[in-house]
């Protein structure tokens, strides 16, 4: 009888598949990662490299509406918002050094470049990729608690 009613049922259905269910992801769409690359997420670790300088972590966050780029090592940084325009990146912000005097308004397109975006400042390349294991070795999205702003 059971098996009967199983037919009918899906007889009914017209052997249609099942709908997807839908993902809640609690962001209303806010926090959707920029479609550009992986690695665009809240919280991830990105390697930036200035010039011929060791990469240095970078932290990508969101800040409000916007997504917010911070290079949180080294004796030269930088921090700002990051928006993507038609397949570059736009930054916005402020470039500085925790150690001396350096601070000057930052303002670049990166360049998709093949293994992520590149830009020139000044007389340095700056390059940013993303890369899941260095995120790893970098110890994840909290990093020690850094902003950035540390002397």
């Amino acid at each position: 009888m059971c098996v009967v009613a199983l037919l009918t049922l899906a007889a009914c259905h017209g052997g249609k598949p099942a709908l997807e269910p839908v993902s809640n992801s609690g962001g209303g769409g806010g926090d959707a990662p920029l479609a550009l690359a992986s690695g665009f997420r809240d919280g991830a670790l990105w390697s930036c490299q200035i010039g011929g300088y060791d990469p240095q972590p970078c932290k990508l966050s969101r800040d409000g509406d916007h997504w917010r780029l911070t290079k949180l090592l080294g004796s030269q940084r930088f921090t700002g918002q990051l928006v993507e325009l038609g397949g570059t990146l736009r930054f916005s912000g402020r470039f500085f050094c925790p150690w001396g005097d350096c601070a000057q308004d930052m303002e670049v397109e990166f360049q998709p470049d093949g293994a992520g975006y590149a830009t020139r400042f000044g007389e340095d390349d700056i390059r940013l990729r993303h890369d899941d294991a260095v995120e790893a070795d970098y110890g994840g999205a909290g990093y020690g608690g850094l902003t950035g702003d540390e002397q």
